[in-house]
């Protein structure tokens, strides 16, 4: 058996092992690793591992006599190129063609690449994917363009699951990847009134740059009264892409009546809240969770079609070898926005180009 170097989410550590290279088995394809994006998402699950795997076993995601931190190979914002085509397969496309696909299995039950114990993800030289959920990169996108199809594919969800009308005004809470997804999906739907919100001032310049209207710093204004002031007799409909579950009681006390809540945030820590605000606004409260593989084509046409700014979301490149490293300086205060893994090569951190 070959093997090949992959990073795995052990006890709570990033570290680089040596692994079996993965077999295709009927429908999978075997594909070699380009760019694949570091997501907040990885590194809320690097810090709250048994959490989120309690969660998932509440749920019934996971076994329940599943270990209490298994392995994970992480990895599912991604681009890659074909190498060997397992049984079953069309074969449609020809070996060396780069691709990306939903970080999805469903020839193993919907696991999910880079997160599920046991399956590899795109932070390995080499991974598995689904024939018939494979999409050819569009002449003229890189691999690292393709790589931020996905984060952009969370932010377009989160806007068609909200129903915002153009009238109504949007207030996007974190400015990170998709925060800033989430802004680029509202102008691309025509919303006039677009409030950013965020503490860190190069997070609001960049949300002005991808098509908010205004920018709040949420430390010394209130945004949500800012959005409110804007909509008149309009809806405010708040998206919270932050992550951090303190806040949600606080956007609810403070939302005008009739407010759309849309939780994008990856939450797995019990929250108290208190419902009774929510209850006499007639607050509507939705939560969004990954993307539909339509949502993802049409993420990736955009960034074929130049109308998403995907390099300014890129702003680090890291080797294999560095990976662990770069989530240390992702979990401190940095100027980052999104940090792309070359999995092929070996290298530290360091700035886009």
């Amino acid at each position: 058996m070959q093997t090949m170097e992959s990073v795995v989410l052990r006890n709570g550590a990033i570290q680089l092992e040596t692994v079996d290279i993965p077999q295709p088995g009927p429908g999978q394809v075997l594909v070699k690793s380009l760019a694949c994006g570091i997501c907040g998402s990885d590194l809320h699950l690097t810090r709250h591992s048994d959490e989120v795997f309690d969660l998932y076993k509440k749920m019934g995601l996971m076994p329940a006599e599943l270990e209490v931190n298994p392995d994970i190979m992480l990895g599912h914002e991604f681009s890659a190129e074909v190498v060997a085509y397992g049984p079953e397969t069309q074969g449609a496309l020809a070996v060396g063609s780069k691709v990306t696909s939903v970080p999805i299995l469903m020839s193993q039950n919907g696991a999910g690449i880079g997160v599920t114990p046991g399956v590899n993800g795109a932070y390995s030289e080499y991974f598995l994917l689904d024939e018939a959920l494979m999409l050819p990169l569009p002449e003229g996108v890189s691999p690292q363009a393709a790589a931020i199809t996905e984060p952009l594919a969370v932010g377009l969800h989160s806007v068609n699951r909200s129903d915002i009308g153009e009238n109504e005004v949007a207030l996007v809470a974190g400015c990170g990847p998709i925060g800033l997804a989430v802004i680029a999906a509202l102008r691309l739907r025509g919303v006039r009134h677009i409030v950013a919100s965020d503490p860190q001032a190069s997070s609001r310049e960049m949300a002005l740059e991808f098509g908010a209207t205004e920018a709040v710093d949420p430390t010394s204004d209130d945004e949500v009264a800012k959005a409110a002031a804007l909509a008149g007799d309009n809806q405010v409909v708040i998206f919270e892409c932050v992550g951090i579950h303190t806040l949600l009681d606080g956007f609810i006390r403070r939302a005008p009546p009739k407010a759309r809540l849309v939780v994008t945030g990856v939450h797995t820590a019990e929250t108290p809240v208190n419902f009774a605000f929510a209850l006499v606004k007639e607050m509507d409260i939705r939560f969004t969770y990954y993307y539909t593989p339509e949502e993802f084509a049409e993420c990736l046409s955009r960034i074929a079609k130049g109308q998403v700014n995907w390099k300014a979301l890129w702003t680090g490149t890291v080797g294999i070898d560095g990976v662990s490293s770069a989530f240390n300086t992702l979990m401190r205060p940095n100027s980052h926005i999104k940090v792309i893994v070359e999995p092929w090569r070996k290298g530290e951190l360091e700035h886009a180009e």
